[in-house]
């Protein structure tokens, strides 16, 4: 039955679905980016095609099972890779068909019995006369901007058929008046007032609206400001006030009574008590009905319609259901004594338990507005069981009751009412679960079997040459202060700088925190760099703050645009703050450029209005430096641990000795710092320290981490590792290359040298990496720059982990790393210490990043090493061709492992996510780009680890190769999701940013050397 050349189960055929899954989840990333995750789940996830990948990869699985008897003892490790994943696709199609997810909204004091689906429905009801309901129907529909579901039902009103149907979808929807033979009088209008932004409304008779201070309607009597009336075939207007008519046209004016009927016309402006009003349109007989407006980019709304025709007989009807962020508005038509009802919203389902809430809890970090924690107090009420439990709901923390699970979602922004999301599918998630624990097991014995490839694996596992048609395929120091400088800006002495920098500040994100700190992150925000003509962060600081009049000549603001320059008037790429605003006219160079930036939507920016915003919000941070807004350095005495600047807090002092204090305090340093008595300013400093410690209000860090973080920017740990990696990584790999090609043993002593130098950059490392998790509170992998960072470590750990198989190695990751590094510290890259948001705050956070981020770096080791192996094989020559070989069979076998080792980290990695994402959101997988990346990482490197099994691709070549050009996914699932998709672990926020040059510069570099590699090979060996 199970023939060597069945296809099904056949590694080609297994290859063949990996490219083809892989390639469907790319793709539907892209949608999502485009036109919204709803679109990506209709064209790919949720299609019945992409469902059958699954169960190809499935009986593919199970297939090779029976076919290379991975039942027998020593296959046992393999045995269990595939039941894993045959229990994990298992779980997944559980869970799609069987599991429920929904949300419950209660506001403090209601209790429900209830929660909506997640989905959205076409609800189609009928009552009669008495409110009974003869008829219902409820559709699941989905509709987004590229697919929409179809739509037709037939039901009869009264014993007569009808028939509705979906005609089309109508985003940005806007209210218009169009004429209609059974309509009414309809009167579109726009008003506005002063700077205030446009209205639009329209009335019929009988209607009224407010704005603000003036009434409108279209009512019979005048009891209105302004009053609307249809006689005679004409609109009129009047005003208790009186009014002026302008037309459009003449440019003419006219004055008229109080209470005198106009006739209301277009092409008039209608001034009335500030108000200014114009006819969008007039309808003797008309209806209201939805248009397509402009888009959210181009100032329109946010509210949608779908349009449906109502059939009875040989009468037809328009009907529209609007919908958007704040609910539905049905279609109701009467029909004699019945009532049609259609709807698109959430449907109800029945919970066999109530929830009531008691109180909902946002608790704030110290002076900010940013959400440290929030939590739901609710009542779990079930009189069937005669259960009435409290319980408290918050992130991470979830409440399970009879196959239900409730997790903490979001809240009102009234901070009055609670956001649950809802789940049940206790059999889905079971299967799932026991899929990754198989998983786990399967990682378990392929370390420790002694009978597993990763344990056996040698270079006679790759054969002969690759064919040409398969290279194809492989193309899809600390500066001295000084007291003052030698241009006569003031200077604070550095030591007294640092001590200085040492007081905490609250930031605007709620973090108390050194003010050392602060000033890195303005220096490096506004100059674009750590420091600043030998001096550091504090004392460029102080100098904007304390002596504006000489530091506003110091070109110091980073320009990057030479357009933009030219604007300014500066040839370098920095400016002061003089030449960007005119002291004298009090004037500011970029006001225009700023406005027409800012008036435009983000969509639609190009690189100089994007680079003016950035050179503008530097000025700004420069003139808040200098003003004295960022020196939040003195807490309020109102108990509510907010914090200000010193005009502000003393206004929230409880006595005058204090308001004379926080007053003047930091005027009496300046003069001592200014006369060089820094023993005298120190005291100032140690006082405004001990007024922190004793009014703060809430625990403060210690002074032991105080002085940790100051020594934690100071010293620049991985700003310096950089080029200490590169360069001592360039040597020892240099001398390696030598003493391969020479086939001599050439300087052993200096090799030792160099791994000393980088076994001692690993160490200033892991101590970086310490101090900043020290000094956080959380592990160093909240955010883009941290990840990057301990990528980096986890690389050179890669190199000492295999030293024993290949110096060559520990030198490839130290180039790795740094170059991992500088990566890290590029402008797009933040390395703000921030406080944590609700979600990360949970142990899953650790567990989950530090494995998957840890992962690239072995997996970036095997690119690394792809790279070598193509450089021997460009140098590989008949005379060296067997030293050559030996070598390259040795760092494939390393390269495996280490492509073994991060396929099996990325693994964990991933599904450790899916559990944190269950425990937090309450669903383990969601296709978010992020998750769908990783996965396709995942299947990328799956491809590649079994590459040798697939015609093709079963030489040392083919492997290497593909080890190298396998690292564009994992570049692709960290920067690509980061910085230029949409989902959840974007990090910024929908500007791309730039792709350097380099980069392209790189891939045609290694596309070339990969294609001379091969023809090498190809001209002068015969094997590998």
């Amino acid at each position: 039955m199970f023939r060597s050349n069945n296809f099904l189960f056949s590694s080609w055929f297994m290859g063949a679905l990996f490219v083809i899954f892989a390639v469907s989840m790319a793709i539907a990333t892209f949608i999502e980016n485009d036109y919204g995750a709803q679109a990506a789940r209709q064209l790919v996830y949720n299609t019945k095609w992409f469902e059958l990948i699954f169960v190809l990869l499935a009986v593919n699985f199970l297939g090779q099972i029976f076919h290379y008897k991975l039942y027998k003892p020593r296959k046992l490790t393999i045995l269990v890779f595939h039941l894993a994943f045959i229990v994990i696709i298992l779980g997944a199609g559980i869970t799609r068909y069987y599991g429920f997810e929904g949300m419950l909204h209660l506001k403090e004091g209601e209790t429900k019995a209830y929660v909506e689906t997640d989905k959205k429905y076409l609800q189609l009801s009928v009552e009669d006369a008495r409110g009974k309901t003869v008829y219902s129907d409820a559709s699941k529909f989905i509709i987004t901007q590229v697919t929409s579901d179809e739509y037709e039902q037939d039901f009869e009103v009264a014993g007569q058929p009808y028939s509705l149907e979906y005609e089309g979808y109508i985003p940005n929807a806007r209210e218009t008046v169009v004429d209609a033979p059974d309509g009414k009088p309809l009167v579109q209008l726009t008003a506005s007032r002063g700077m205030m932004g446009k209205q639009n409304f329209v009335l019929a008779p009988g209607e009224q609206v407010t704005m603000q201070d003036l009434r409108v309607g279209f009512l019979e009597h005048d009891s209105m400001d302004v009053n609307i009336s249809y006689q005679r075939d004409s609109f009129y207007i009047a005003s208790d006030a009186g009014m002026t008519r302008f037309s459009m046209q003449t440019r003419e004016a006219e004055a008229f009574a109080a209470n005198e009927n106009i006739a209301l016309r277009p092409m008039f402006i209608y001034q009335i008590k500030g108000w200014r009003f114009v006819v969008q349109k007039l309808s003797p007989s008309g209806t209201i009905r939805p248009v397509r407006g402009q888009s959210r980019d181009q100032g329109g709304g946010n509210n949608y319609a779908l349009q449906f025709n109502l059939t009875h007989g040989d009468n037809h009807r328009k009907l529209f259901v609007r919908f958007g962020n704040n609910g539905s508005t049905p279609a109701v038509v009467e029909k004699g004594k019945h009532r049609i009802h259609l709807d698109y919203a959430r449907k109800q389902v029945k919970l066999p338990f109530k929830l009531h809430l008691e109180d909902f809890i946002l608790e704030r970090y110290p002076g900010s507005n940013s959400p440290s924690s929030f939590k739901s107090e609710v009542v779990l009420i079930d009189p069937d069981e005669d259960v009435r439990e409290p319980h408290r709901i918050y992130m991470n923390h979830i409440l399970k009751y009879k196959g239900y699970r409730f997790y903490q979602s979001s809240y009102d922004q009234d901070e009055k009412g609670s956001v649950l999301s809802v789940n049940r599918d206790p059999v889905g998630m079971r299967v799932t679960y026991a899929g990754y624990g198989l998983l786990f097991l399967f990682v378990l014995l392929s370390l420790l079997n002694k009978y597993s490839m990763f344990r056996r694996v040698k270079a006679s596992n790759w054969k002969g040459p690759v064919k040409k048609a398969s290279l194809l395929l492989l193309l899809v120091t600390v500066y001295t202060g000084s007291a003052m400088a030698g241009n006569g800006k003031m200077v604070v002495d550095r030591g007294l700088a640092t001590e200085f920098g040492k007081v905490l500040v609250q930031d605007r994100k709620g973090r108390t925190k050194p003010l050392y700190t602060l000033s890195h992150d303005v220096l490096r925000k506004v100059h674009r760099s750590n420091r600043f003509e030998g001096l550091n962060a504090m004392q460029v600081f102080l100098g904007l703050h304390y002596d504006f009049r000489n530091w506003k000549d110091v070109p110091l603001i980073k320009v990057g645009h030479s357009g933009l320059r030219d604007i300014v008037g500066v040839s370098s790429e920095y400016a002061a703050v003089s030449d960007l605003v005119n002291m004298q006219a009090n004037t500011y160079k970029l006001r225009k450029q700023v406005q027409e930036a800012y008036s435009k939507p983000s969509g639609q920016r190009n690189k100089f209005d994007k680079e003016v915003i950035k050179v503008d919000e530097r000025v700004n941070i420069c003139f808040m430096a200098i003003s004295g807004d960022f020196l939040k350095i003195f807490p309020y005495r109102d108990n509510t641990g907010k914090w200000g600047k010193p005009k502000d807090a003393a206004q929230h002092t409880v006595s005058r000795q204090d308001s004379l204090f926080v007053t003047n305090i930091l005027g009496m340093f300046r003069q001592a710092a200014m006369k060089g008595n820094s023993r005298e300013a120190m005291k100032y400093v140690a006082s405004i320290k001990d007024y922190q410690r004793k009014y703060a209000g809430y625990e403060l860090p210690s002074q032991r981490k105080v002085r940790a973080e100051v020594f934690y920017y100071q010293s620049r740990i991985f700003e310096r590792l950089f080029p200490w990696y590169a360069a001592v990584g360039l040597l020892m790999l240099i001398l390696m290359m030598m003493r391969i090609v020479q086939g001599r043993q050439s300087l052993p002593w200096l090799v030792r040298i160099l791994s000393g130098l980088i076994a001692l950059g690993f160490a200033f490392h892991t101590a970086g990496l310490i101090l900043r998790w020290y000094v956080s509170g959380h592990a160093p992998m909240s955010n883009g720059y941290e990840s990057m960072i301990f990528v980096s470590w986890v690389i050179i750990l890669g190199g000492f982990l295999f030293i024993r198989r290949s110096k060559l190695t520990l030198a490839a990751t130290a180039i790795l790393a740094s170059l991992t590094l500088m990566v890290a510290h590029l402008s797009f890259m933040d390395p703000e210490i921030t406080n944590l948001v609700p979600v990360l705050q949970s142990y899953w956070l650790t567990l989950h990043v530090s494995v998957i981020t840890g992962s690239y770096g072995f997996l970036g080791l095997g690119a690394i090493l792809g790279l070598i192996i193509m450089i021997l094989y460009l140098v590989v020559s008949p005379s060296r061709h067997d030293r050559i070989i030996d070598n390259i069979r040795d760092l494939t076998v390393i390269n495996y492992k280490s492509l073994t080792i991060g396929l099996y980290l990325l693994t964990i990695g991933t599904f450790l996510g899916a559990i944190w994402a269950n425990e937090s959101w309450g669903r383990y997988w969601g296709w978010d780009p992020k998750e769908t990346w990783s996965l396709i990482t995942i299947i990328v490197y799956s491809f590649v680890i079994h590459s040798r099994n697939i015609p093709g691709f079963k030489s040392l070549f083919a492997f290497n190769a593909l080890s190298l050009f396998a690292i564009s996914s994992v570049l692709m699932t960290y920067f690509g999701v980061n910085y230029y998709l949409s989902g959840l672990h974007s990090y910024a926020g929908g500007e791309p940013v730039p792709i350097p040059a380099f980069v392209y510069i790189a891939v045609a570099l290694v596309v070339a050397l990969t294609i001379f590699a091969y023809r090498n090979r190809t001209r002068k060996l015969k094997i590998a």
